[in-house]
Parts: structure tokens; C-alpha cells; sequence
């Protein structure tokens, strides 16, 4: 094992998460300040309720695409862990060369789709006609950026998969700085408007990749990344896809039903849209903490089932939710008395406040909900169970959360409050379920994938 890796088997289980999932939230709150800043810099120098009504409605659509390379890259993860944890060191090289050239493959497949299908999507969504150029703009020059995210997912899930969480989030970092910089140049300065916040997004994707693609060759690790002599092993493809297309169609239809929910709050309006568009961008950090130990938690699990140690990782679980918990309530509490102050930090327009504030005074319930929701899935991921991650996450999502928001919305009336109750009640439904499969002990029957 070489100095930049570690075996998360071993030591007290609270230090190891806690160390090892603290880069992981980092990672994701620097994710979440790329979209946060372009929907600050755009609100506060524009006040223009159409432009941030763009930028939601955009990013909305490129979570879709992040969400479909996140499930290929867990599924990643879960392979790399079990070989470390297994000490299988040939296999992770085998793994790395074939990662390489599938994503690349999938990476210009997605792109081209994105240029021939986006404006269609961004239509579907009823985006208000203010925004909707502004929108289709916005996701196309993002596209370009595309490369770079499947590159940069495919190195940072071969290093969590060998229990290095650190290096991702210091490009992340890097790339984080960058996009403020430039959103300040493009749109404060240059006024480039919502085409600014997308130029900015996309040159700051390409430096943090750049920049960890270098950092990898330049380092020792128990795997090369070797472009030009990078071999397909169908054997590995398939163990890929088996673990990285369930969470990749599960991360797609999910986001799928966020987008059908923003279509419902476009059709309360352009302040509603953008209220709703403001909220979800404050719950991308509100959640943060149970999305990252989360993360933190299936490369974790991934390596004590590979070394078989199968009660380490339950009681890691446990560990995970009980932390990420407190954090939910604290965030609960602040959302349920002051929900303006939350929606104000992203535009100062007190319609847009208004509507924002009652989206969270019913969603933000979810909030302690979501780290039983997040950790046992991403439990179960760590296991290989990814179809029942999957199954699960779908039940919750779109037989449940979607459709109860449209009769909610549908028979008490079309507002953002009503709307925002759909998801704590569809949260709970999925924990019941995964606590059901977790008491089975089905999840003890490990994958062998090495």
C-alpha cells in the first residue's frame, strides 16, 4: 500500500469516517458554491428574476448529467474498494485501464446528446418564456464542460476506492476558487450575464481536471493512468455496469423528479421558479453533510466487505446517520423560524424571498429524514446491492414523491408549500423499506467482484 492510500479496515470506526469524509464534504461544498455562485453573482448583480430562473433551471438539467456519471463512478468505487480490501493490487490496475476508456466513451456519448436534446428537456420543463433562452444558452455552453466532468469523476472514484478522499478535494478546491473568480470577472465585470456564470463553470471544470490528471501521473499509487496504453477488460466493463448502471439510472430518474417538480413550481410563475430554484440551491447545502458521509460511507463499506469484516461496516453506518443527523436537526430548526434569512442569501427580491421561504417551511422536514435515507443506500451500495439501492431510491422518487406532489398541489392548491411536502412524506416511505432489507440481513451476502 503506497503512502497516499489507506486501509479504512482498521482503527477507531468514528475517527476513520469522520477523517475520511471530512474531504468529501469539503469536495461538495465547493460542488455546491459553482452553482450557489453563479445564482448569487447573477441575483445580486442583475436583480433580474428570469436571469436566476435561468441559471436554476440550467444547473437543474446538467444534475441530470452529473447524476448519471455519479452511479458509474460509486459503481467504480465499489470495485476498487473490494480489491483493496481484498489486497488484490493486480486488479485495481485492471480496473483503472477500463475505466479510462469506458467513461471517455460515455463522456462524448453525453455530450452529444446534451446538444440535441436540451432545448427539447428545458421546454418539457415549463420553464417560463423570460428564461428559456437564457436556460438553453446556459446548458449548451456547460456541455462543453462535459469531458472534463466524466474525467475528473472517473480519477476521484479510482482514489476513494483506495481510501485517498483527500487529493479530489484539493482540485475540487482549486477549480471552486477559480469558478468565483471568473463569475466575478464574467458577469460583475464584463457583464456576460448567464452565458458568464456558464463560461466561468466550464474553464474551472477544466482546471481542476487537468490539474488532478497531473497530480495522479506525477505521484505513486498502486494503479498508472496510462491513456494511450489503457486496456478494455470486458470482464471488468461488465462488473461496472452491473454495479454503476443502477445507481446511474437511479441518480437520472431521481433528478428526473426534481425536474418534473420544477416544471410544476415554473407553472406557478417566474418568482415561484425562481423561489424554488433558490431554496433547492440553499438544500444543496443543507444536505451536504448526509450526501457526504454518505459518499464517504460505500468506499468505507466497499473495503471491510472485501476484507470481510461485515459488522465494522454496519456499525460504521450507524456512526454516519447518528452524525449526520444532529446536523439536519440544527438546520431543521433554522429553516422553520427564519426561512427568509435562508432564501436572502441568494437574491434580495422579497417576491422571490416569499416564495422561496414557504417551499422550505414544508420541505425542510426532510432534512433529518435524509441521513437515513442517503447512508443506507450508500450501506448497501458499499455491499454491491446496488439493484436494491436502485429499487428503493425509485419507489421513493417517482411512486411516491411525484405523484403525491401532483395531487397535493393538484386538490390544496398550487403553491410552493404544498409542493414541498411531497418529499419528507416520500423519505420516509424509503427508510421503512431500507430498514426492513437492513433487519433481513440479506446485505450480508457480499459480491465477489475480484
Amino acid at each position: 500500500m503506497f503512502k497516499k492510500e489507506q486501509n479504512l479496515t482498521e482503527g477507531s470506526i468514528p475517527k476513520t469516517l469522520v477523517l475520511f469524509a471530512l474531504p468529501f464534504v469539503v469536495a461538495n461544498l465547493l460542488q455546491a458554491l459553482y452553482g450557489a455562485c453563479d445564482l448569487i453573482i447573477i441575483g445580486h448583480f442583475t436583480k433580474e428574476s428570469a436571469a436566476i430562473s435561468s441559471v436554476a433551471i440550467g444547473a437543474q438539467v446538467m444534475h441530470l448529467v452529473m447524476s448519471f456519471i455519479i452511479g458509474f463512478s460509486s459503481g467504480t468505487t465499489v470495485l476498487i474498494g473490494h480489491a483493496f480490501g481484498a489486497e488484490k493490487f493486480d486488479e485495481i490496475q485492471k480496473i483503472a485501464n477500463t475505466v479510462l476508456i469506458f467513461f471517455s466513451i460515455l463522456a462524448i456519448t453525453v455530450l452529444l446528446a446534451m446538444f440535441c436534446f436540451s432545448p427539447n428537456l428545458i421546454h418539457i420543463m415549463q420553464t417560463p418564456s423570460e428564461a428559456y433562452i437564457e436556460a438553453v444558452n446556459y446548458v449548451k455552453i456547460c456541455s462543453f464542460g462535459i469531458i472534463f466532468i466524466f474525467m475528473f469523476n472517473a480519477v476521484s472514484s479510482i482514489l476513494r476506492g483506495v481510501g485517498n478522499s483527500m487529493v479530489p478535494m484539493m482540485f475540487v478546491a482549486i477549480g471552486g476558487g477559480v469558478n468565483i473568480i471568473l463569475d466575478l470577472i464574467f458577469i460583475g465585470l464584463l457583464n456576460f450575464g448567464v452565458k458568464g456564470a456558464a463560461i466561468a463553470t466550464v474553464i474551472s471544470q477544466g482546471i481542476c481536471t487537468l490539474g488532478l490528471v497531473l497530480y495522479v501521473k506525477m505521484n505513486k499509487f498502486s494503479f498508472e493512468l496510462k491513456f494511450r496504453k489503457a486496456r478494455f477488460y470486458f470482464e471488468k466493463i461488465k462488473n461496472i455496469i452491473k454495479l454503476g448502471l443502477p445507481l446511474s439510472f437511479q441518480d437520472s430518474m431521481v433528478q428526473m423528479s426534481f425536474i418534473i417538480l420544477l416544471s410544476l413550481a415554473n407553472k406557478m410563475g417566474v418568482d415561484s421558479s425562481a423561489g424554488y430554484g433558490s431554496a433547492n440551491r440553499l438544500n444543496g447545502f443543507t444536505m451536504l453533510p448526509a450526501f457526504s458521509f454518505a459518499m464517504a460511507l460505500t468506499p468505507i463499506v466497499a473495503q471491510n466487505m472485501g476484507a470481510k469484516k461485515r459488522l465494522r461496516a454496519k456499525y460504521t453506518l450507524y456512526t454516519a446517520i447518528s452524525y449526520t443527523f444532529v446536523f439536519g436537526l440544527i438546520c431543521l430548526i433554522w429553516q422553520q423560524t427564519n426561512p427568509e434569512s435562508a432564501v436572502r442569501i441568494f437574491t434580495s427580491d422579497a417576491d422571490v424571498i416569499r416564495e422561496g421561504a414557504s417551499y422550505l417551511k414544508s420541505f425542510s422536514f426532510d432534512l433529518i429524514i435524509v441521513p437515513f435515507v442517503f447512508c443506507t443506500n450508500a450501506f448497501f451500495t458499499g455491499c454491491g446491492h446496488t439493484w436494491f439501492s436502485m429499487a428503493n431510491n425509485l419507489l421513493a422518487a417517482l411512486l411516491i414523491r411525484v405523484p403525491l406532489a401532483f395531487i397535493i398541489t393538484t386538490v390544496f392548491g398550487k403553491t410552493l408549500f404544498n409542493l414541498g411536502i411531497a418529499a419528507p412524506v416520500a423519505s420516509i416511505c424509503s427508510v421503512i423499506v431500507a430498514l426492513i432489507y437492513l433487519k433481513s440481513g440479506y446485505w450480508r451476502k457480499g459480491q465477489n467482484f475480484t
